[in-house]
C-alpha cells in the first residue's frame, strides 16, 4: 500500500498520479456521481495536464483535458511537489503527528459529490496565494469550463500556510478566519464570498 505521507522528492506529477490512479482504482463511484470530470494543469518540464472523473462506475485518473469541465486547477510542479513530497507535504505531517496517508483517506476526497450542480454556477478564476517563512505557493481554481488564466485570476485569496492547514482539519472556519483578518482578498469579492459560503454550507 502506498504511503502518500512518504512520497520521494524525484517524484514527477505522471508518476504521482499513476499512484493515485493505481491506490483509487477499487473505489466505486458514489451514488449519484456527476460524469463531470476535474482537470488538472501542471506547469512545468514534466507538467502537463490529467482529467479525474467517475467512469465505468469507479474513479479513473488520465492524461488529457476535458470538455467544459466545472472545476480545473492550475499548480506550478514546483509547488506541486512542495505539496506531495516536499516542505508544505512536512509541515502538514508534522501537524497530524506523522501519521501517514492511505488510499482509503485520500478516496473520501473524491466522493463528496452533494455540492456538484452549486459548483458549476461559478465562473472565473479564484488563486489562493500561501504563504510560508521560505516561499509563497499558489494555487488556481478555474471555474465555468473557460481556459485558466493563473496569470491575472479574478480572485485573490492569501493567507498563512499554518491558517491554511487550520482550516484544512477543521480548526479555523473560513468566515471567522476573513473576520479575524487572517485572509485577504483582491479583485472580484462575489466569488471568494460565494465559494466561502458554499465551503461552510
Amino acid at each position: 500500500m502506498t504511503d502518500f505521507a512518504n512520497l520521494p522528492a524525484d517524484i514527477t506529477p505522471a508518476q504521482f498520479f499513476d499512484l493515485v490512479g493505481a491506490a483509487l482504482a477499487n473505489e466505486p463511484a458514489p451514488a449519484g456521481a456527476a460524469p463531470d470530470k476535474l482537470v488538472i494543469h501542471i506547469d512545468g518540464a514534466a507538467g502537463g495536464v490529467w482529467n479525474l472523473g467517475f467512469e465505468g462506475g469507479g474513479l479513473k485518473i488520465q492524461a488529457g483535458g476535458a470538455e467544459a469541465p466545472p472545476l480545473q486547477v492550475s499548480i506550478s510542479q514546483a509547488d506541486l511537489t512542495s505539496f506531495i513530497a516536499g516542505e508544505m507535504r512536512d509541515a502538514l505531517k508534522a501537524r497530524a503527528g506523522g501519521r501517514s496517508i492511505d488510499a482509503s483517506q485520500m478516496g473520501k476526497l473524491f466522493k463528496i459529490t452533494s455540492k456538484t450542480e452549486q459548483v458549476k454556477s461559478y465562473k472565473g478564476d479564484l488563486q489562493i496565494v500561501l504563504e510560508a517563512a521560505a516561499k509563497t505557493h499558489r494555487l488556481t481554481l478555474t471555474f465555468g469550463g473557460t481556459p485558466p488564466n493563473a496569470a491575472a485570476p479574478t480572485t485573490t485569496v492569501s493567507l498563512a500556510q499554518d491558517d491554511f492547514f487550520a482550516m484544512l482539519d477543521g480548526q479555523l472556519q473560513p468566515q471567522a478566519a476573513f473576520f479575524a483578518g487572517k485572509i485577504r482578498l483582491d479583485g472580484d469579492m462575489n466569488l471568494a464570498m460565494g465559494l466561502m459560503a458554499l465551503a461552510v454550507g
